[in-house]
């Protein structure tokens, strides 16, 4: 008996063994097991205009989740087992038709589908050209250009639709006028008037940003009006560290307010004079609930309140279901003289458009000063793995101050070896989508947090684009950084490094085929860089984030 129940025991563990090293293979990829495939018979017709309808002929067509000619994805109509009809993309070029179904089985036609473009009509030309800025082009089934050259100068395509297509001039040197031609899928010439080139006129360097509470210590309060009770307090469950929430059962309408933040700067004021667009910058959190505050400002002794309305919904009150960035221009809010001396800045707390039937609560956090607006563009925030090579860990720091974002934060623990630019690998690797070059046209930054504890940590960032390779490896010397980051003392400290593509080194292909609006592969790799040999090197880091204005606060 012994003997049998043995068997039994080394079958079942023999059984599990198998079971977990087929759970481990896609389904997908098991050949043994003959999953349907979604077969193309025929289809018709076999050319047509972009945004006509195919039918597709053949078996499995009611499995059919996705359906491409070419690398361009069409939109599926209608379905059933044996036949399929979808709408072809305005951006199909002439190529076999490729369907996918729900097993992740493809099938590609032999015939190719040849498509049929539509004329271009541009009904309105850029009056001039802001050298290295993009241009805007208007009309009818602009998306069916081909290419725009200004005085035979290619310009490189950021984003088009059917009425509208923007092109980037970065890059170029371009003549002092001339004229944009515009070549077309159906071979069309067209030629615009003679167009002046000119100095950009909206383009600067942000001005240092201004933090007026992180409240990381409490901040200064004053008592409102009204008789509403409410709850106000500064909680440990801000986006960065600490925040500060005002609750009360419910709205109070336009009855009172709750309670006001002051600051006055420790009694400097504030001078905005050189700021070309200041905003309030912020984050907001209502827990899915809604809550409101308003800016009151004192400038020469005058005190008048604004109120937010327009951004992802506000009106007068905000609704989030989690943490969200807001930036308003104060001068387009109504502070015509906000570029000048400012006595002091407050948040009033009141319900505003909260109803007295919902309940007000309310987080903030890192409210500041901007030059313009904060455009943020999230690239990790480290909550998890991102594609990256190193044996990395999560919150793995010892005895850091000051605070991170979330949950987690990233940490690569490494001894400098005997070359300290011996390739190590990457912390992260992420696909970024392109980036709307009207948002980053004046400034781009690359902001993250970075702790290096009680030791020395370097990291590098690379950008991929097909064959052109990017790389920052000297990283940013206004901070003291040298192939290395200066020490952080065990701090976490913000860096807020201006992007400028055309100083990067170039690893492969060229900087100027490098085209940021449209997708990209952003990386962060490690090497000892300028640490000496046999240093156990310490990088913390957490929160990448592209922005149009700097996030650090503390720089001089």
């Amino acid at each position: 008996m012994q003997t049998i129940k043995t068997i039994k025991i080394l079958c079942g563990v023999l059984f599990m063994i198998l079971w977990t090293a087929c759970d481990e293979k896609d389904f997908s990829e098991d050949y043994d097991i003959n999953l349907p495939v979604s077969e193309i018979v025929d289809f018709n017709p076999k050319t047509g205009a972009v945004g006509s309808e195919v039918t597709l002929y053949g078996e499995n067509m009611d499995l059919v989740t996705s359906v491409y000619i070419g690398n361009a994805s069409g939109t599926i109509i209608s379905q059933d087992e044996e036949k399929l009809v979808f709408q072809v993309p305005r951006t199909a070029e002439a190529g076999g038709i490729t369907v996918r179904n729900n097993y992740k089985r493809e099938f590609s036609s032999e015939e190719s589908f040849i498509p049929h473009y539509l004329d271009v009509t541009i009904t309105q030309w850029p009056a001039e050209i802001e050298r290295g800025l993009t241009i805007k082009l208007l009309g009818e089934n602009v998306d069916m250009i081909r290419s725009v050259k200004f005085e035979n100068l290619p310009l490189s395509k950021s984003a088009a639709n059917e009425t509208s297509a923007t092109y980037a001039t970065s890059g170029l040197t371009l003549p002092a006028s001339g004229k944009l031609t515009v070549t077309t899928k159906t071979g069309q010439i067209l030629t615009s008037p003679d167009i002046n080139v000119v100095e950009p006129k909206d383009t600067y360097v942000p001005e240092q940003t201004i933090l007026l509470w992180d409240f990381e210590t409490d901040p200064i309060t004053a008592d409102g009006w009204g008789s509403s009770s409410y709850t106000a307090e500064v909680v440990n469950n801000g986006f960065f560290g600490k925040g500060y929430q005002v609750k009360a059962a419910a709205g109070n309408g336009w009855d009172g307010c709750y309670i006001k933040l002051t600051s006055d700067n420790g009694g400097k004021g504030f001078d905005f004079s050189a700021f070309k667009k200041p905003h309030i910058t912020f984050l907001v959190n209502t827990n899915g609930k809604s809550g409101y505050m308003n800016p009151a400002i004192t400038i020469g002794g005058t005190e008048s309140d604004k109120h937010f309305k327009g951004q992802s919904g506000d009106d007068h009150k905000f609704t989030t279901n989690g943490w969200e960035w807001r930036s308003y221009d104060l001068e387009a809010m109504g502070w015509t003289d906000i570029k000048g001396n400012v006595d002091k800045i407050d948040l009033w707390f009141r319900g505003g458009n909260v109803s007295s039937a919902e309940p007000f609560d309310i987080i903030i956090d890192q409210v500041m000063i901007t030059d313009g607006p904060l455009n943020p563009t999230l690239i990790w925030d480290a909550e998890a793995p991102a594609g990256g090579d190193l044996p990395i860990a999560f919150n793995g720091g010892a005895n850091l101050t000051g605070y991170y974002q979330g949950q987690k934060y990233v940490t690569y623990n490494y001894t400098v070896g005997s070359d300290p630019w011996a390739w190590l690998g990457n912390i992260m690797s992420v696909d970024v989508p392109g980036l709307d070059p009207e948002k980053y046209n004046n400034a781009m930054y690359l902001n993250f947090l970075v702790n290096t504890g009680d030791s020395e940590g370097y990291a590098g960032f690379q950008l991929l684009q097909g064959d052109n390779k990017l790389a920052n490896q000297k990283l940013d010397g206004s901070y003291g950084d040298n192939y290395k980051f200066a020490s952080t003392n065990s701090k976490w400290v913000w860096r807020s490094m201006l992007v400028n593509i055309s100083t990067w080194d170039v690893w492969g292909g060229s900087a100027d085929a490098f085209n940021l609006s449209q997708s990209f592969n952003f990386s962060v790799y490690a090497r000892g860089g300028n640490i000496q040999s046999g240093t156990n090197a310490k990088l913390n880091m957490d929160y990448f984030i592209f922005t149009s204005v700097p996030l650090d606060t503390t720089k001089e």
